[in-house]
């Protein structure tokens, strides 16, 4: 008996170490238009970068959400996968000097390996590559259910 109640302790805590996500919910709460391109693998939990997602905006004052994988394009199949990170631009493609910010998953203690930062501060620029917003924040929230939930991508000023 003591056994089998240790290897289910074993089997929940080894399943609370990884939380990546099967969709995200991204919710721009800031004045500016935000640039992102969303990241992820084959199998939970697996932190490479297997998929990228094509550039995606995000309007100003807008919330999106993908609940599931398959609408992503890029080099996202269209089968459902998993979500572990997201790289934020500070502007359109077409800006000469452009910033990228990595936000995603972070889990520990181990086994986990996403250690991606899950609170970055950045900037974002407008159409005509100027800096609109100086001071933006955003915020990744884990999925719950791990390998099942939504992930969210909260981004303040």
């Amino acid at each position: 008996m003591k056994n089998i109640l240790l290897s289910l302790i074993l089997i929940l805590a080894s399943a609370v170490g990884f939380s990546q996500a099967s969709g995200i919910e991204i919710d721009n709460r800031s004045e500016c238009d935000i640039y992102i391109q969303l990241r992820g693998a084959k199998d939970c939990p697996v932190c490479e970068v297997e998929y990228t997602s094509r550039l995606i905006l995000i309007p100003a004052a807008t919330s999106v959400s993908f609940p599931n994988t398959t609408t992503l394009g890029g080099s996202f199949p269209s089968s459902p996968v998993f979500l572990h990170s997201a790289m934020i631009y500070s502007g359109p493609k077409q800006c000469r000097r452009l910033e990228t910010w990595i936000i995603g998953e972070n889990q520990t203690p181990p086994p986990s390996k996403c250690k991606y930062p899950d609170y970055v501060v950045f900037y974002a620029m407008d159409r005509e590559c100027k800096v609109k917003c100086e001071k933006l924040k955003a915020v990744w929230l884990n999925a719950e259910p791990t390998c099942k939930g939504i992930a969210r991508l909260i981004i303040t000023s």
